[in-house]
C-alpha cells in the first residue's frame, strides 16, 4: 500500500463493513466484501457489487469475471495489485441482480466516500453502471460515457464497461480495451 494512503482507516472502515447492517442486502450475505489491494498506482477501482465467489470469500473480483480481469489487465503491463479494488455496495445483491438506489446510497455515504477519503486517489475507475450512477449520479448511457475522464467532487474519475460485459461481448471487449490504454497513460508517473 502507498505510504500517503491512512491504511488504519481503512482497516477501520473494513472492520464495519464486514459487520454493516445498514440496509437489507446484509440480511442475505455469507461475507461483506469490504475490497482490497496494493494500490502502487494510487488508482481506485470501482465495481458494481459482489457476486456468489465473492460473497462465498470476502475478496473482490475472484470469481470468473476476476479471473478475466487479471488477465485482462496483463497486456497493460497491469495488475490487480496496482489498484485498490472495491464495489459500490459491499454486499451480494439477491440473485446477482443490480444494486437498488437506496441500496448505493448508503453504502456510498457509509463506506464508499470514506474509503475514497483514506485512499486519496489519482484516479477512479468506474466499472460498470453502478459505480457511475452512485458516484457521477448520472443515468447517462455508457456508449456516451466510457473512456471520458470526467473532474466531479475533486476526483478524476474515468467511466469503463465493467469486466463481465466486456468478457461477454468483443465489441464491449475493444472499447474496454481503448479505455484501458487511456487508463494507463493517465496512470503513468
Amino acid at each position: 500500500m502507498s505510504a500517503d494512503l491512512d491504511s488504519a482507516r481503512l482497516d477501520e472502515l473494513a472492520e464495519g463493513i464486514r459487520i454493516c447492517e445498514r440496509c437489507p442486502l446484509h440480511l442475505g450475505r455469507r461475507h461483506a466484501v469490504p475490497g482490497e489491494g496494493g494500490f502502487r498506482l494510487h488508482c481506485l477501482l470501482v465495481g458494481e457489487a459482489p457476486g456468489q465467489r465473492e460473497d462465498e470469500v470476502g475478496r473482490p473480483f475472484i470469481g470468473r469475471t476476476g479471473t478475466f480481469l487479471d488477465r485482462f489487465l496483463v497486456p497493460f503491463g497491469l495488475s490487480r495489485d496496482d489498484f485498490f479494488i472495491t464495489s459500490s455496495v459491499k454486499c451480494r445483491p439477491p440473485g446477482n441482480r443490480a444494486p437498488k438506489p437506496l441500496e448505493m446510497d448508503i453504502c456510498r455515504e457509509a463506506w464508499l466516500l470514506p474509503q475514497i477519503q483514506a485512499l486519496k486517489p489519482r484516479l477512479v475507475v468506474l466499472m460498470g453502471n453502478a459505480p457511475i450512477r452512485s458516484l457521477l449520479g448520472v443515468r447517462t448511457p455508457m456508449n456516451e460515457l466510457h473512456g471520458k475522464l470526467r473532474q466531479h467532487s475533486g476526483l478524476s474519475m474515468l467511466p469503463t464497461y465493467h469486466p463481465t460485459a466486456a468478457m461477454r461481448f468483443p465489441a464491449v471487449r475493444r472499447l474496454a480495451e481503448a479505455d484501458w490504454e487511456t487508463i494507463r497513460t493517465l496512470l503513468r508517473p
